[in-house]
């Protein structure tokens, strides 16, 4: 009897032993300690020509806003949160980042999802205009800045003086890596400009 119970504990042993070799292995292997170039993502050919126009009335309690991007045929919902329940069928935003001023931190899927509301956001360019719409104002922001970060940095998330949005997803095949395109609000004394 003792036998069989040692013989079924080296098995289980070893089951957990191949588990967990195989998800660091996995792991490894779409780890990538050098960032991707952003003008190298290309969208998911399942989501190259799709549009969004789907909005929540903007005085709903749970509604933050309504992204609209016209260039890429975006209008959709945020709500608040990053979780897959949120990102399943909304814009989120990102938790400890700014609600309504400074640095506005939001999270969509780009691939995998029915909403994939940020499958093209790789097609943006700097100059590009953004305009989000609360229920105290709404605003447009134009692109001033693309690149790739890691999964860990945080840095362009932090609050800022200027009032940002930091529109953060993932990279296909980089599972630690995030696209992050960030736009900056147009002032009225810069919208001839």
């Amino acid at each position: 009897m003792r036998s069989k119970t040692i013989a079924y504990l080296c098995v289980v042993l070893m089951v957990i032993a191949i588990t967990i070799f195989g998800g660091l292995v996995y792991y490894f292997n779409n780890y990538d300690s050098n960032l991707v170039n952003p003008n190298e993502i290309q969208t998911d050919l399942n989501f190259e020509n799709v549009t969004y126009n789907q909005e929540e009335n903007i005085l709903a309690e749970d509604v933050l806003g309504i992204l609209t991007i016209e260039k890429i045929g975006l209008k959709a919902t945020v709500k608040e949160g990053s979780s897959d329940e949120i990102l399943e069928n909304y814009i989120g935003h990102i938790e400890k980042t700014s609600l309504y001023d400074g640095n506005i931190g939001l999270a969509g899927h780009n691939r995998g999802y029915e909403n994939s509301y940020f499958a093209r956001i790789n097609e943006l360019e700097n100059g590009d205009i953004i305009t989000y719409q609360t229920k105290f104002y709404t605003r447009q922001y134009k692109v001033d800045n693309i690149q790739t970060i890691f999964e860990t940095d945080w840095s362009l998330l932090e609050n800022t003086q200027e009032n940002k949005l930091s529109l953060i997803t993932c990279i296909a095949n980089k599972r630690n890596q995030r696209l992050c395109v960030q736009a900056t609000e147009i002032l009225k004394n810069d919208l001839n400009n």
